[in-house]
């Protein structure tokens, strides 16, 4: 257990989420195994190895369900409120996490903190910020508010005091992407510019070619009042959504980048006012804590 339950009351895991239209957080690749918290303790926690000629630790793996039980913890304090719904997929037998949590914001949206770890060492633990909408599982996450540390010595002691820091956070972090995701409703956008704006997305390395038709198809059945009547106008918050629906299936090991990448260039689109000329690069540097 990574947090002292005599302070911090351990949060019960919440349910998976089930949003309408059947259409459901699909956390994960394809070849992902999508599953729920008590599959995280299915996977063997590695043992830890030391260095040597020091014997000092050299890797400390951090059990999947401690990382999300002090995240949920530790957030619900923080937050006085308890987590709606969480989601995981694990890819790689097991040795890839990812997971979203989702706490109650307004009454449209809820604050999500997302997971990421790994125990075959090519993923940090790894905690972001970001919203949720109530509508379908299409969330945004902000590459400058995601915060890193190795499995390393005092891993275990350190974990929590990430969190807190992610934890206090969390309310600014809501209101900066509500009061984002609010202007990028005022952005009208074409299908040629939604096109071109995806196109980026693409070409930058952001969006697989799958994810990118997933998007185009997502865009086309909103506007036709196939899918969701909520996202049909055609506006750049709602070009937001199309892409984002897609990335429900981006990998644990390319999500926060994916997701980090996409609010960058649509905020950039934003303050160019629709313009797809001028974007600036984006290059995820999450903070190592």
């Amino acid at each position: 257990m990574l947090i002292d339950l005599e302070t911090t009351p351990l949060c019960s895991p919440a349910p998976m989420p089930v949003l309408s239209q059947g259409h459901v957080c699909l956390v994960g690749a394809a070849d992902a195994l999508r599953t729920d918290y008590n599959g995280l303790a299915a996977v063997p926690v590695p043992e830890e190895t030391y260095h040597a000629n020091t014997r000092n630790v050299q890797y400390q793996p951090v059990p999947y369900q401690d990382f999300v039980d002090a995240g949920r913890s530790i957030f619900a304090e923080a937050l006085n409120l308890e987590p709606i719904s969480e989601s995981y997929a694990l890819a790689r037998e097991g040795d890839q996490m990812f997971g979203k949590m989702v706490f109650p914001h307004d009454a449209q949206r809820g604050l999500s903190v997302c997971f990421r770890s790994s125990y075959d060492r090519s993923i940090a633990n790894q905690i972001a910020g970001g919203l949720d909408t109530f509508i379908c599982a299409n969330g945004i996450l902000n590459g400058e508010k995601m915060i890193s540390l190795k499995h390393t010595t005092n891993v275990l002691e350190r974990l929590p005091e990430m969190i807190r820091e992610m934890a206090s956070r969390a309310g600014e972090t809501a209101r900066f992407l509500a009061d984002r995701m609010d202007r990028w409703g005022d952005v009208p956008l074409s299908d040629d510019l939604f096109y071109s704006y995806v196109g980026i997305l693409q070409g930058r390395g952001i969006l697989p070619a799958t994810i990118a038709n997933t998007a185009r198809r997502y865009w086309h059945a909103c506007q036709a009042g196939d899918l969701h009547d909520e996202h049909a106008a055609p506006n750049l918050q709602n070009a937001f959504h199309a892409v984002t629906g897609g990335l429900q299936r981006a990998a644990p090991r390319s999500a926060f980048a994916a997701f980090g990448g996409v609010d960058a260039i649509t905020e950039g689109v934003a303050q160019s006012g629709g313009s797809m000329e001028g974007i600036p690069a984006f290059t995820l540097n999450i903070e190592e804590f």
